[in-house]
């Protein structure tokens, strides 16, 4: 890792002044483009990538300029989809994640077209792990996203009424058929022929 004044050095070197440009490449060409223009290693290019992402929103912009497939992705694939995608797993960015996770599941409406497509895996998972793991997968835990996850919470609750319903309905009617069948048999007597 770099210390601080190397760090600095390399911002000035590669970044300062040509921010516009960089997040330009970034958008179209992606970030192994840039890198291999500016000819950086791994590290380097995390310095790089840094100082672009915390101090000129590199990501915020990369999402919206692409938001309709960022949105198709969180949509299919989830928050954790995302993430990897633009390689922001790391904890660090949690903060500027929030603003991305924010215009995609909020403002496009994204999460509840996530749950609904995938709704029966969580039903699923909902039965088995309870709603707390849901909350957490779905990165609604904070306060803030409290109402989100009342509505999600609701769907949820619905769907696995309405599947163990479902269930339940199928168990008796296999019961009830097999009543009805079993009165409805003729019963013969076995008898032994000489």
């Amino acid at each position: 890792m770099f210390k601080k004044e190397d760090q600095y050095l390399l911002i000035e070197r590669f970044a300062r002044g040509k921010e516009s440009q960089l997040i330009e490449k970034y958008i179209q060409d992606g970030p192994t483009a840039v890198q291999d223009e500016l000819e950086l290693t791994d590290t380097e290019w995390q310095v790089i990538f840094d100082y672009l992402v915390f101090e000129h929103n590199l990501l915020y912009k990369c999402v919206s300029h692409s938001s309709e497939f960022f949105h198709d992705c969180y949509v299919k694939f989830g928050v954790a989809h995302v993430r990897s995608i633009i390689e922001v797993e790391d904890k660090k960015y949690d903060k500027i994640f929030e603003v991305i996770f924010d215009y995609l599941a909020i403002s496009l409406e994204g999460l509840n077209y996530h749950v609904m497509q995938n709704r029966e895996k969580y039903v699923m998972a909902f039965k088995v792990r309870g709603g707390d793991y849901i909350r957490t997968v779905l990165a609604l835990s904070k306060e803030k996203y409290q109402d989100q996850w009342m509505q999600i919470l609701d769907v949820l609750l619905k769907l696995v009424c309405d599947d163990m319903f479902t269930e339940q309905n199928c168990e008796h009617s296999l019961n009830a058929f097999v009543h009805l069948f079993n009165i409805n048999r003729e019963h013969r007597i076995i008898t032994k022929k000489s």
